[in-house]
């Protein structure tokens, strides 16, 4: 009887040690997706944006390619959000941070867009292949806000809906001077 109760024990007790490694292993995931992919992507996004269009029709191909890869990181962070469930307040308050320290890079891109729609109109089907990849890129940077704030603790959920119409804001600007 002794000997059943220690080998339950110690399987509960591996159980819970395994599911505690699992939810941290999810949590630095995000953490590391955040760091690792959105923001050097985004920052390339932007980069390849400042220097358009003195960088000629080989950065317009870039800037295609590179919507493409900030859209996929966002879509893959998101699903990464999305099974890791809720975050503790720390963890929470430490990928907040790690969004808001890509908010300029966001703004930034958004606002180069803006300034450029001219150029972007000179070139064959520029201004509407661009206007589609803000379509995409808001749809999925606002379903990647929705799954932080479903996931953040209740204290900084208002902090996330700040974020996000911040971010959606800008991406309305860009898409309504792209559509006119």
């Amino acid at each position: 009887m002794v000997a059943i109760t220690k080998f339950l024990w110690l399987a509960l007790a591996a159980t819970t040690a395994t599911a505690a490694a699992i939810v941290q292993r999810d949590v630095a995931t995000v953490q590391n997706d955040i760091k690792q992919k959105i923001g050097p992507i985004w920052t390339t996004l932007k980069n390849d944006i400042d220097a358009f269009p003195n960088s000629g029709s080989e950065e317009e191909a870039a800037i295609q390619s590179g919507f493409g890869d900030a859209i996929l990181a966002l879509e893959e962070t998101t699903a990464d959000i999305k099974s890791t469930g809720s975050f503790g307040l720390v963890s929470g308050t430490t990928i907040f941070a790690d969004i808001q320290l890509l908010v300029p890079t966001f703004l930034s891109t958004l606002v180069t867009l803006v300034a450029q729609k001219p150029t972007w109109d000179n070139i064959p089907d520029g201004t509407p292949s661009i206007l589609s990849r803000l379509q995409i890129a808001e749809i999925v940077m606002s379903e990647f806000l929705d799954a932080v704030v479903a996931s953040e603790p209740i204290l900084l959920k208002p902090g996330g809906y700040a974020l996000k119409a911040q971010l959606t804001g800008a991406f309305a600007t860009a898409i309504a001077v792209y559509s006119a």
